[in-house]
């Protein structure tokens, strides 16, 4: 199964992204399993479903409730952050079922916030189990009343829709619905056909062209795809994973200065996107922009700590060897342990660790 139940798409191919990387001697049969030079995923966004750098199995269902414990019928934003409390995944909660719903995560600590117009925002920490393949929180929401007593709000000031919501037609809105709930239940072709129909009596609904998108790569319609994900950024020129998904389409097709630039523009809307930042990483190592790259892998790791991108210590022990820097290439290494100790290929980096102390 594609590693798409919440819209995340990977190709599982390295080759596209693999070809351009020029690797040291030490690394080369290594870097086949580097995660930086695969393509991560794109989501299908809406009412259940969100963003993440696909790196495990695990799902994780956030569930929204009321003072009672049950369900909360609202659509508000749901984060999923590092516990350091840098932001790794969004997505927005079903109106009709108050749930957020994110897929391919590792075991491990996180936090997540919920925030949106009308409620207060709640902030609280988690973990994953490693044999636990989904993971549920439940979330009890206060909702303010923001109307006058004996008033209530008027449906365009409904504090539990989004902005963009309320420009999509209703019926735009219902097509949506049914196709996130049958790519829920792995009915893709009909998830495309009532995105189509959403897209038709709504052509600027930036959610739908974003998840059309993700539906055509899977399908293996490149040229539709990127054609989808164009439509999302021309509507929405702040959409930040339009323009990560386009860039994907370049890496796939060994087009690095188009993928460097959509990628970007991804970061000039939304600086925080450390999905952007670290496919950024790897795109400038494979145009060999090392400066760059060893650059922006250090604001990587000022930022986050976390296990999921202790990748990019790789990369920058890479070109440290490459440059014949052998001692900071072993700090790379040693940072990479530190944050990531339980990786699988432990013992290769500390091979590579021993044949650089010689």
């Amino acid at each position: 199964m594609h590693a798409i139940a919440d819209g995340c798409w990977h190709d599982g191919s390295l080759s596209g992204a693999h070809k351009a990387v020029k690797l040291s001697k030490y690394n080369a049969q290594f870097y086949k399993s580097l995660f930086v030079v695969a393509l991560a995923c794109t989501y299908l966004s809406g009412q259940r479903g969100g963003s993440t750098l696909q790196m495990g199995n695990h799902s994780i269902e956030i569930h929204l409730v009321n003072q009672r414990g049950g369900a909360l019928n609202i659509n508000v934003k749901v984060e999923i952050l590092t516990d350091g409390g840098m932001r790794m995944a969004e997505s927005y909660s079903n109106r009709e079922e108050g749930v957020a719903d994110f897929e391919g995560f590792n075991d491990g600590v996180f936090q997540l916030r919920v925030s949106g117009p009308g409620i207060d925002t709640v902030s609280q920490s988690f973990q994953i189990t490693a044999t636990e393949a989904t993971h549920r929180e439940y979330i009890r929401i206060d909702i303010k009343n923001l109307a006058p007593p004996g008033e209530t709000a008027s449906p365009g000031n409904d504090p539990t829709v989004s902005a963009e919501d309320l420009s999509v037609p209703a019926k735009a809105r219902e097509e949506f619905a049914k196709g996130m709930e049958a790519h829920a239940k792995g009915d893709d072709r009909s998830a495309q056909a009532a995105i189509e129909r959403a897209l038709e009596i709504y052509p600027g609904y930036v959610k739908a062209h974003n998840n059309l998108g993700v539906l055509y790569l899977k399908g293996g319609l490149k040229d539709k795809a990127y054609v989808e994900f164009s439509k999302a950024v021309e509507f929405a020129p702040k959409f930040a994973p339009g323009y990560v998904n386009l860039a994907k389409i370049a890496i796939s097709n060994g087009n690095y200065p188009e993928a460097e630039l959509q990628l970007k523009k991804a970061l000039a809307t939304d600086p925080s996107a450390l999905n952007a930042m670290v496919l950024l990483c790897s795109t400038e190592f494979a145009r060999q922009e090392y400066p760059d790259a060893l650059a922006l892998i250090r604001q990587v790791h000022h930022l986050t700590q976390d296990p999921q991108y202790a990748d990019i210590h790789l990369l920058a022990a890479d070109i440290l060897v490459s440059q014949k820097k052998p001692r900071d290439a072993a700090v790379e290494y040693d940072l990479f342990m530190k944050e990531n100790p339980n990786d699988p290929r432990a013992p290769k980096v500390k091979s590579l660790m021993e044949r650089l102390a010689k």
